[in-house]
C-alpha cells in the first residue's frame, strides 16, 4: 500500500516517519537500508535491505564478464551458509569487463571473511575483489 505525506525537514536533513508507516515498512532500530540519492531528479529513495540481527558485509568483484561467472560467485557464497540480500551487476566501460555489488548476510557462515576473500580471488574469472563489513 502507499502512503502520501508532506513531510517538514527537521535539523540536519532529519526526516520524521510516521510511527505506524515506519513499522509496516521495517524502519526500525538496527535496521539496515539502501539509500538512492538523485540529485539531477531531486529524489531519495529508500529500500530495506535487512532488518536487526543481521551481520552484514559489502562484496565488491570487477570480473571477466561472460556466461557462468555469477554462477561460481553465487554457488560458492551458497556452500557457506551466506544469504545475498542484495545484488546488481553490470557492464563496465572496458570491454568484458563487468562489475558486481552484493550485500550478504554472513551471520551463519561457517567460514572467516579473510577465507571467503581468498577464495573469491581463486575463481578465475574474478580480476578484483574486496569485502567491507557494514556496522
Amino acid at each position: 500500500m502507499r502512503h502520501y505525506e508532506i513531510l517538514k525537514i527537521e535539523e540536519n536533513g532529519k526526516v520524521e516517519i510516521p510511527l505506524e508507516w515506519a513499522y509496516e515498512v521495517g524502519l526500525v532500530k538496527d535496521a539496515y537500508f539502501l539509500v538512492e540519492i538523485d540529485t539531477e531528479l531531486n529524489e531519495v529513495h529508500m529500500e530495506r535491505i535487512a532488518l536487526p540481527g543481521k551481520q552484514l558485509v559489502e562484496i565488491e568483484l570487477v570480473v571477466k564478464d561472460q556466461p557462468g561467472v555469477l554462477a561460481k560467485i553465487t554457488g560458492l557464497l551458497g556452500r557457506h551458509r551466506i544469504n545475498i540480500l542484495f545484488s546488481e551487476a553490470e557492464e563496465m566501460e572496458q570491454i568484458g569487463l563487468g562489475a558486481i555489488v552484493a550485500v550478504v548476510d554472513v551471520s551463519q557462515a561457517d567460514i572467516a571473511l579473510d577465507r571467503l576473500l581468498k577464495e573469491l580471488q581463486v575463481i578465475e574469472e574474478v580480476m578484483e575483489v574486496s569485502l567491507k563489513e557494514i556496522k
